[in-house]
């Protein structure tokens, strides 16, 4: 007889696969995990429920961020990598595009955009309750509208029309330039070809150029300047409208001299080499030759620069040394509000420590570049490693970049305390109340304190297996929380103890 065929191993192996599917499948539709609880799928997705009272969401290993207050769910924070962030402000907003080429910001009714090169636009409410708007952006345009007085174009370098621009009262231009005519402060300045032949009169100011062969401006009560062939010989006396004004004379750059009350200053071949001295106040500075070597001495300033070897400068409560110039460098500052101590040596080391005078608090920051960083504010602390980026405490760079390398970083502060290692796979929050640390869809724990007895629960594999350890009660199973590991949004009461005098929180 023909033996009946029999199904071959790979048959029985897909349909044992399909058999476990078909169960996990079940198993996750009655076992979801609740609105709002702790899913660890990183570096997938990832939803924490924080311990200083926040939802954190994270997408595509910290890619995506966004932050919310569990209390109102109000956003903190968003961010999408260095393509754009938006953080709330009580009167408006900042958001980054781009980072750092763009932004735009909105305080109350003042509004600003840019993108580096590109454009330059923004928003003001006038004195009169009029909105003007504000446009520059390549390859020369320029635009100004105002809801009283109307729109005002130009196209540099060809014409342009405006009033109240940047720091003219009036600006007109057609071709620059060739011509420019310009209102500030009552002064009325005529261009043609810039630099070259101009005039400015009124508040005060006179003045006229023929460039390079004559230049004469005078400001009454503030200088006035000569030169001829320019840049050889040149004529000033400064600071007219006080006791002793000053006076400057030079053949550049063979010989200079400035002369004010008892202060005499002599230059040879400007600025390489040059000697100025105070009999009266005992001060005197030598430059053989500037910036290589330089000597100053005086009542409020001790300096000695043999550049790059040594430099040191000490004057009004600041100390500063530094050798191999710009590698090693000292730095203590010492002023009415705070004390400041700071040891860079370029580009691997930055340090700094500070105090506050007036109320105490101490801050530190220390980074050994690329290894790690670390600072702390009081009882706050925050540090990570690696720490590629070169730069100094920047936060801009760190919130939008260094997800992408960070191995593990952290932040604490007095009970609080948060730890992430790289594109989220481990998270571990402490504070109101409980520990929760979490490895992604493998594992989670979770300890807290219920009734005066220690209680601790286990997420496995994706929340589908669960239990509960409870001091002198023993070993419990929970229900599954697919996808995992389902931990619970904290309790109000624990929410509002963040909030509650320091004598109520437990």
């Amino acid at each position: 007889m023909r033996r009946a065929s029999q199904p071959s191993l790979p048959s029985r192996g897909r349909a044992l696969g399909a058999i476990l599917s078909a169960a996990l499948g079940l198993l996750a539709l009655v076992a979801c995990a609740a609105p709002g609880s702790d899913i660890h799928l990183a570096p997938i997705f990832s939803r924490t429920n924080t311990a200083d009272g926040a939802v954190d969401t994270e997408l595509l290993g910290g890619l995506w961020r966004e932050r919310k207050r569990a209390a109102d769910d109000a956003m903190e924070q968003l961010t999408v990598g260095p393509f754009f962030s938006h953080t709330p402000k009580s009167d408006g907003y900042l958001n980054r595009y781009l980072v750092p080429l763009g932004y735009a910001s909105k305080h109350g009714d003042d509004t600003r955009k840019v993108l580096y090169p590109l454009f330059v636009s923004g928003s003001s409410r006038e004195d009169d309750g009029s909105k003007t708007w504000k446009l520059a952006a390549l390859p020369g345009l320029l635009i100004k509208s105002n809801t009283e007085t109307g729109t005002l174009f130009g196209l540099f370098p060809f014409i342009g029309k405006f009033d109240n621009f940047v720091t003219f009262d009036q600006l007109l231009f057609v071709f620059w330039p060739l011509f420019i005519y310009a209102e500030r402060d009552e002064r009325i300045s005529y261009h043609f070809l810039y630099p070259f032949l101009g005039w400015t009169y009124g508040g005060g100011e006179e003045s006229f150029r023929l460039f390079p062969f004559y230049s004469h401006t005078k400001w009454e009560g503030r200088y006035d300047r000569k030169w001829w062939l320019w840049p050889f010989f040149h004529y000033q006396r400064n600071f007219l409208g006080t006791k002793n004004p000053e006076t400057v004379r030079m053949f550049w750059p063979f010989y200079g001299i400035t002369q004010r009350g008892d202060y005499t200053a002599h230059s040879w071949f400007w600025p390489l080499f040059g000697y100025s001295s105070n009999p009266k106040k005992g001060s005197w500075a030598l430059d053989f030759p500037w910036p290589l070597v330089r000597f100053e001495r005086s009542e409020n300033v001790h300096r000695t620069r043999l550049w790059p070897l040594y430099g040191h400068l000490k004057a009004d409560g600041l100390t500063l040394t530094n050798y191999l110039w710009p590698i090693f460098h000292f730095r203590h500052e010492d002023s009415v509000v705070s004390e400041r101590d700071s040891v860079y040596m370029v580009p691997f080391w930055q340090s700094w420590d500070h105090r506050n005078k007036k109320t105490g608090v101490t801050s530190s920051w220390r980074k050994l570049w690329p290894l790690f960083k670390h600072k702390r504010v009081g009882e706050h602390r925050r540090g990570s490693f690696p720490s590629l980026d070169p730069f100094w405490d920047n936060q801009l760079i760190d919130r939008h970049y260094s997800w992408m390398w960070k191995l593990w970083e952290w932040e604490t502060e007095g009970d609080l305390r948060r730890d992430r290692s790289w594109l989220g796979m481990f998270k571990g929050e402490r504070g109101l109340g409980e520990t929760r640390r979490s490895l992604s869809m493998l594992w989670s724990d979770r300890s807290y304190l219920s009734e005066g007895k220690r209680v601790r629960e286990t997420s496995l594999l994706f929340g589908l297996l669960r239990w509960r350890v409870t001091e002198g009660e023993g070993f419990a199973i929970l229900r599954p929380a697919f996808p995992g590991p389902g931990w619970p949004a904290h309790s109000p009461s624990a929410l509002e103890s963040l909030e509650a005098p320091e004598e109520n929180q437990s």
